[in-house]
């Protein structure tokens, strides 16, 4: 998830500061949660669809699609599935689930797919075990704190039993704790190294209402 950062930042964002080029990674999210016969989440699906740029850089890196048809080989898909599993610096998934003030347990993930869509873009879809829920309402957030990867909880949502609705952050509030995260360090910040964990004010949450 923290490959290729010169790359990106160097082609898309130029000669902009620290604070402007965060976030360098855009990915659209969606999930898929798998309940018990007693409405408890056991599991999740969690799609992750990679921004046009940083898919492009991905299939330079791993080598696919060389014929641009925009369809990968069975041998393809196997040498690469998971690739965007292996999280360092910290990052362990950005998958928060909540019932109330609970988090539930969500644990180890296990690659699922790896789609090239029409559009260019790589979509992949990982499961991940939940435990310590209960029947009822579910909260999802996907966030980097760091805020080098922006989610966008923008796919499909689906529960059965469930309705989702989604609850956008409010970015005036996001950007003001942002200014005010970098003025406590000095005003400067250092490509990533002191950038403020923000990535939770910028984040979107969907509330499963389910019937239980």
């Amino acid at each position: 998830m923290r490959l290729h950062a010169g790359i990106i930042t160097c082609i898309t964002l130029g000669l902009a500061s620290a604070a402007q080029a965060h976030p360098h990674i855009f990915v659209d999210a969606g999930l898929t949660l798998i309940r018990d016969a007693a409405g408890r989440v056991t599991a999740v699906d969690v799609t992750w669809r990679y921004d046009e740029l940083y898919s492009l850089i991905l299939l330079e890196d791993y080598g696919l699609d060389p014929d641009f048809d925009l369809s990968l080989t069975p041998a393809e898909i196997a040498q690469t599935l998971g690739f965007d599993l292996n999280w360092n610096g910290g990052f362990t998934g950005g998958l928060v689930l909540s019932q109330g003030d609970r988090a539930l347990e969500v644990g180890t993930p296990e690659p699922i797919s790896l789609t090239l869509l029409s559009s260019g873009q790589i979509e992949t879809v990982h499961r991940r075990p939940v435990s310590g829920g209960e029947a009822g309402d579910v909260a999802a957030r996907i966030f980097d704190a760091a805020f080098y990867v922006a989610f966008e909880m923008t796919l499909d949502m689906e529960a059965a039993g469930c309705a989702p609705v989604l609850v956008r952050p409010d970015l005036d509030a996001a950007y003001a704790l942002l200014a005010s995260a970098i003025a406590d360090i000095g005003g400067s910040v250092d490509a990533d190294d002191n950038f403020p964990a923000v990535g939770a004010a910028f984040a979107d949450t969907v509330v499963f209402q389910c019937a239980g």
